[in-house]
């Protein structure tokens, strides 16, 4: 009987080294995405034009705006429905902080999409003085907030290989869906 119990418990403590954990079984399914090249997820089309750091970003309706910018040039699309298509989450993961698109100037993010229908614009994400020199993630997704077991297209850069501008202003936002 005793052999039977510790060949149980054996077995149970092995089950629960080998079963992945919540990291693993919730994560996002993640495409990658590279400057110039087509990013498909289970619902975005993205293509990322440009990425440069500048120290005054600006839009045509007159925003504008001076400190660490990372700007962001792309052109996206829905992949098959325009209903409720839109990009919900752009994030920018650097040095374990995680930053979101502005909204002040004029952006892509929460722009309508059209399906095979590609909106161009650009993003703009203001950064500390201290993180433009290291390397960083770029997240794109069509839900907002929590984005487990979702689609996320990413993109990996070097903040300390981009270039940089004194100044540059944002795409305007052209196309879209509804």
């Amino acid at each position: 009987m005793w052999v039977i119990g510790i060949t149980l418990l054996v077995a149970a403590w092995g089950v629960t080294k080998v079963t992945p954990g919540a990291e693993f079984t919730e994560a996002s399914f993640v495409t990658e995405a590279r400057l110039g090249e087509r990013a498909v997820g289970s619902e975005l089309i993205i293509t990322v034009d440009d990425v440069v750091l500048v120290t005054t970003a600006s839009d045509r309706r007159g925003w504008t705006a001076e400190g660490d910018w990372l700007v962001v040039d792309l052109a996206l699309s829905a992949k098959t429905s325009e209903e409720r298509a839109l990009l919900g989450t752009a994030t920018l993961e650097v040095g374990g902080r995680t930053y979101r698109a502005s909204e002040r100037p004029e952006s892509l993010l929460s722009e309508p999409l059209g399906a095979g229908i590609a909106t161009t614009g650009s993003l703009a994400f203001e950064l500390p003085e201290e993180v433009t020199g290291s390397e960083a993630t770029i997240r794109f997704a069509s839900k907002a907030g929590d984005v487990r077991l979702d689609s996320v297209i990413e993109m990996t850069l070097d903040l300390a290989e981009l270039p940089r501008e004194d100044a540059r202003e944002l795409r305007p936002t052209v196309g879209g869906g509804l």
